[in-house]
């Protein structure tokens, strides 16, 4: 397989394993996704992104901890297209912040049981 893109490289190999496990997550137990419930899910987040975000500003955060989903969206972001910005949970409040501003983030993608706040205002 020639070097590519994540989104290129994913995409090669769930056209040719469609019915493999692409992702495995072990909490309490082990949930796992094929790579074509991957290639769904993440284009359906891409195209949510691609409706409701500015294309010109090409960054979108996701502040999540670890997750069985968290490879579907970085994968979605990629799609959409735009730049992948980490954000930790476990990191300081202020850090956080400041990524945010360095990288000039106006999107977030958020796992809702992190959130802790009633808003939240990006400038």
């Amino acid at each position: 397989m020639a070097a590519g893109t994540l989104q290129e490289l994913v995409s090669a190999a769930a056209s040719v394993h469609s019915d493999r496990t692409a992702v495995t997550y072990y909490d309490d137990q082990s949930v796992s996704l094929l790579y074509r419930d991957v290639l769904k899910l993440a284009g359906e987040l891409s195209d949510i992104f691609r409706e409701s975000c500015s294309p010109s500003n090409g960054v979108i955060g996701l502040y999540c901890s670890d997750d069985l989903l968290v490879p579907v969206w970085i994968l979605g972001i990629l799609q959409s297209p735009a730049a992948y910005v980490p954000l930790d949970p476990e990191a300081p409040g202020l850090l956080s912040a400041r990524v945010m501003n360095l990288c000039g983030l106006k999107y977030c993608a958020v796992k809702t049981d992190l959130l802790q706040v009633q808003y939240f205002l990006l400038y």
